[in-house]
């Protein structure tokens, strides 16, 4: 077990539920491997009690930052004085650093952590056609992300008709060359990469958040979900005899960048 005293800075990660992160397994084993004397812990905060967490922990002066999953990502980047890039592109964070004020810095790195990670699989962006389901904060992180590495065609859906039109409207104002469209939790045959980024399939007895009966034999399913590891969505996937992205690669590809955005590693 990891030493902790009077010198140890504190990472905290927010998020309700909080039983399926990973990071805290994740970010401690970088702080032993860089003998960083930093603790990542978790903390199970209802979506009514994240301002009040966040302006106490603001008081905190060893505490490094804040990692911010599920439900917390949109809200979270009212509180942050700064946003990164990518926090303004997408309007969430998911690391807010605790700056030497008492102001939080916030970033976002779920998009590029999510590319990264395909692409440390193997697997090609550029030009493919995506069919995305979810349009909270990592999926919309997500979403431009993809369109930043030139996917050709993206084809969203999301059960919340605000949530999908404001990314609908985000991903068209950026005038690139990807195609932007409306579509259905079901894939289709021009589908090279399925990507579920809503929490169906976190809880027993989710159902596959997404219909595969028509998807291409060659097709990619991705679920953000880290846990459980093998999701509702992944079991189907894989008794088609499809390929699988686990929602770990996304974490395991940006936790290194964000430990560095908080200044815990070089």
């Amino acid at each position: 077990m990891k030493r902790i005293d009077g010198e140890t800075r504190i990472v905290a990660i927010l998020g309700d539920p909080i039983a399926q992160a990973k990071s805290p397994e994740l970010f401690n084993a970088l702080f032993e491997c860089h003998a960083t004397n930093a603790v990542l812990i978790p903390f199970h905060v209802p979506p009514l009690q994240l301002g009040p967490v966040l302006d106490g922990l603001r008081g905190i002066a060893n505490l490094a930052g804040v990692v911010v999953t599920v439900p917390h990502k949109f809200a979270a980047a009212a509180y942050a004085a700064s946003l990164s890039a990518p926090a303004r592109q997408t309007g969430g964070v998911n690391c807010l650093r605790r700056e030497a004020d008492g102001t939080w810095s916030g970033a976002m790195f779920d998009g590029i952590g999510f590319v990264n990670g395909l692409v440390a699989c193997g697997q090609t962006v550029r030009d493919k056609s995506v069919l995305l389901v979810g349009s909270g904060g990592a999926g919309t992180a997500v979403a431009h992300a993809l369109v930043d590495a030139g996917v050709a065609s993206i084809d969203l859906d999301d059960a919340s008709e605000s949530s999908l039109a404001r990314l609908e409207d985000a991903l068209r104002s950026r005038s690139t060359a990807t195609s932007v469209r409306r579509g259905v939790a079901a894939a289709q045959p021009i589908h090279d990469l399925i990507v579920n980024a809503t929490p169906c399939g976190m809880r027993d007895g989710d159902p596959a958040p997404i219909d595969l009966t028509d998807a291409s034999p060659h097709a990619v399913v991705a679920d953000l979900i880290m846990k459980p590891e093998q999701t509702p969505l992944l079991k189907a996937a894989k008794a088609r005899g499809l390929t699988v992205h686990l929602g770990r690669h996304l974490l395991e590809s940006s936790v290194e960048t964000m430990a560095a955005f908080l200044r815990l590693v070089p």
